[in-house]
Parts: C-alpha cells; structure tokens; sequence
C-alpha cells in the first residue's frame, strides 16, 4: 500500500494563504483551504466599474515595489505583467488648497532636512536590538521634531505623506517602524508596479493551479473550532452567507450546517484580531491570545470615482516621472489617478486613500456628496473651477477596510513597544498549527510581498 499524502488545512484565502497552499500542493501535499468569505483573495480586491469594463482600479492592495522578489517571481511563474505604477506628488494643502507644482517621482518634499534624515536612515541600518528598541519608545512626529530638526509646516506634509503608510497618523506610528520602513525601501517607498489588469489577477491564477493539483477550496466557511490531538488537526466551521449591499460592505449571515475537515499540519493565515473569535484545544497560549487581542490593524477606506473624462490631465501643472497624485488637507485625503496607464478608454478612476479618522467620515458619507466632495478637491488641486466638472462623475465604489468584519481594518498597525513584544509573539507556532500573515513579516510587513513571504516560510517550516 502506497503511503498516503501528507496534509494541511490552510485557514485564510488572502495572499498568505494561497501561498503557504500553493507550495505544499506543489510538494505533492493534499491541502484543504478553508475561507469565511465567499470570495478569495484577501485584501487584494481588484474593481471594474459596469460602465468601463476594460479600466480597473485596486480597492485593496496596490503595489508591487521593485525589491518585493518574492511578488515578482511568483508574477514570472504566471507568466503575469507589470505595469509602472509610481506617482509625482503635489501638496495642495491650506485653506484654498490652490493647485501646486509636482514633485518628480521619488522625490522629497523636505529638502532642507533630507540630507540629515537620509543619514540617519542609513545609520539606523547598523542599529543594534538595544537602539532599536530604544527608538521604538518614540512616535515618528516627535522624533522628526526632536531629533531630525523638522518645523511645523514640514511635519504636517510628513504626515500626510507617511500616513499612507501606516494607516494611521505618525502621531502614533512607533519611529522604529517608521525607520525600518524607510531604510529598507528604494526612493520610491515600493510604489513601483501592479498587474496588468488587475492585481487579482494574481490570485486568480494561483486558485487554479491549486485545483489542478488537487487542492480544495471551502468559500463561505469561518472555522470556528481547532481541536489538536493525536498528531493531528481537526477544524469545524460554519456555513456564512453573504449580503451585498450597494457602496457599503457585505454583511455575513450565519447559517446552521458545519463542515469539519481533518488533516497533518494546519497554517492560520487569518488577521490576528479574529483569532480569538477560534476556540482552540487545547487552547492558544495566554500571552499569544493577548498580544493578538492588542495588535489593531489600520483604518484605510479606498474610494473609486469613474470620470467621463480625464479632466485633470489639462490641470495647471504637469507630474513629472510618474502619474497624478495630490495629498491634500481635504476630505479626499492622498489622491491619485488609478488608470495613468490603462488607454484606450477617455474615462479614467481617482482613487482616495483615506486613513484613520478621516477614513471614518468618508465611510460614513453618503455616496452622491463623497462624488461632490473628491471632484471638488481633485478640480482644485489641479487648479480648475469644480462647477463644471460635477456631472462628469458616472459612478462610485468604497472599501472601508475598518468595516470588514473580520480584518476589523487594512493591515496590521503595531504601536510603539509592540514590535519587540506582540510581534514576535504572534510569529510563534502553537504545536501543528503555523501561522501566516502580512502582519508577521519583518522586512515588508503591510505589503503583498509580506504576505506572500510569510506563506511560503510556513509551508516550509512544515
């Protein structure tokens, strides 16, 4: 008798998931993929407005940087191509919020401190684990303030820029995560490329090359229930049915049939704030249950407005080396043009990347006033008058991460003295079960390449 297949449960069909599986099923393993949603993917949510079928626009993850190997080898294994994706800035910011020139891709807007902040970056390279936990005591604002000898009027630019970062204002965004961010990223912070059609393209591709190899996938299936025994793992899950609601998420229903799978090895690639939501036997580790209880992840709402035209491209400025983007003091927050290469169609998306407290209000407002409110800040920033150009919006579509039931936000956003403490914590196995997630990763945590990375380091731990 042949001995049979090794197997794994993977919970999770996000970017993590689907790689720990994708790599055990090319190892000849039998992998079961279990997904509370109905869809799969995760956090890479790819739009194409009924109207314009051929542009599309990302309502989740975004870029690919050009040092994120792992992304762009598993792009080459699928034979997928990249787009250039980096972005001029301009800083319409005030309360005219007038049109302002364009930096060239890459560039800083803080030239009279870049020297000395690029020193330091390089400096903090060679950091020790006692300086670096040192630098963690303090909030990236203060530490450009005190340390780096940055002005008012310079740290209100800094974050808004760096915000979009970390999801959250650098009021609260630990320097050393700051740092580690910045000194390990090329000049263009990793915004560099997306799939040519989609990011989820990605996904997609890896789903079927899954299934052809045998794998199974359970959409619609929150686990609920981890029993360990025996050398073996056991999961129970629910059934969910899901909602959809027009500009607003989906909403789970729960429904009564379970489905139980049993298998060798199971890697958790869910966010860590919905591990609590598992009972385990035997249970998860104290110190693991609070640190993922303390862990918050970002809140980022991502708002899409297809145009009938591309009206900011015969704004007062140009953007040099990269497409149109505007981080602005407004309700739109960092905006850019999300189909600077997609021809072919006069229409064109802006997308708004709204975080933290902003990100609320605009997940709250209602859909035809957030279409006034961008129109009226991108018309603005380019310095064109916004009256005419109101009826040039067709449509619109949100994604406000901190409404997701299950991420409870966009990305894991660890606060000051979390890194040395409920990261490494979180990255500990619990017998059998491994764990995966962008929010593990220590180079590219909140990026695609962070997630994929970490899925891979599971299926090879096991």
């Amino acid at each position: 008798m042949p001995a049979s297949k090794p197997s794994c449960i993977v919970i999770g069909a996000g970017l993590a998931g689907l790689t720990a599986a994708l790599r055990l099923a090319e190892r000849g393993w039998k992998v079961d993929i279990f997904e509370a949603f109905n869809f799969f993917g995760g956090r890479v949510f790819t739009h194409q407005f009924e109207q314009a079928p051929n542009l599309n626009c990302e309502l989740g993850a975004e870029w690919i940087g050009d040092d994120h190997d792992h992304m762009k080898a598993l792009c080459e294994q699928f034979k997928l191509k990249t787009q250039p994706h980096r972005y001029s800035s301009a800083f319409p910011v005030g309360a005219t919020q007038t049109a302002a020139p364009f930096l060239r891709a890459g560039a800083w807007p803080f030239r009279a401190k870049e020297r000395r902040l690029r020193k330091f970056l390089k400096k903090f390279k060679g950091f020790d684990e006692h300086q670096q936990k040192q630098l963690d005591r303090y909030d990236w604002w203060t530490w450009l303030e005190t340390q780096m000898g940055f002005k008012q009027e310079d740290l209100l630019k800094r974050d808004l820029m760096d915000s979009t970062d970390f999801g959250e204002t650098i009021r609260l965004t630990p320097a050393f995560v700051a740092a580690a961010e910045y000194a390990g990223s090329n000049r263009f912070d990793e915004m560099d490329k997306k799939v040519i059609g989609g990011n989820h393209r990605l996904p997609e591709k890896m789903k079927a090359k899954i299934l052809a190899k045998g794998g199974r996938f359970h959409l619609g299936k929150r686990v609920i229930r981890i029993v360990q025994k025996n050398l073996t793992v056991s999961v129970t899950a629910d059934t969910l049915r899901w909602q959809r609601h027009r500009h607003r998420p989906p909403t789970p229903k729960w429904v009564k049939p379970k489905t139980k799978c049993r298998a060798d090895f199971c890697i958790c690639t869910i966010p860590a704030r919905a591990l609590s939501s598992i009972k385990w036997n035997p249970p998860l580790p104290d110190e693991h249950v609070e640190a993922a209880n303390q862990l918050q992840y970002c809140r980022i709402a991502k708002t899409a407005v297809l145009y009938k035209t591309r009206f900011w491209e015969h704004g007062k400025y140009k953007p040099s080396g990269g497409g149109y983007s505007w981080f602005t003091d407004g309700v739109s927050d960092f905006c850019f043009d999300a189909t600077q290469k997609q021809r072919g169609d006069k229409r064109g998306i802006i997308c708004s990347y709204a975080i933290g407290d902003k990100a609320d209000d605009l997940a709250n407002a209602e859909p035809s006033e957030l279409m006034k409110w961008i129109t009226q800040d991108i018309a603005r920033a380019s310095g064109l008058d916004p009256e005419p150009l109101y009826d040039l919006a067709i449509d619109i579509e949100q994604q406000p991460w901190q409404q997701n039931p299950f991420t409870q936000g966009a990305y894991a956003y660890y606060r000051s003295g979390q890194w040395f403490t409920v990261h490494q914590t979180l990255q500990r196995s619990h017998l059998r079960v491994h764990f995966a997630g962008e929010h593990l990763d220590e180079d590219w945590q909140g990026f695609m390449e962070g997630a994929v990375r970490t899925g891979e380091a599971a299926a090879a731990r096991i």
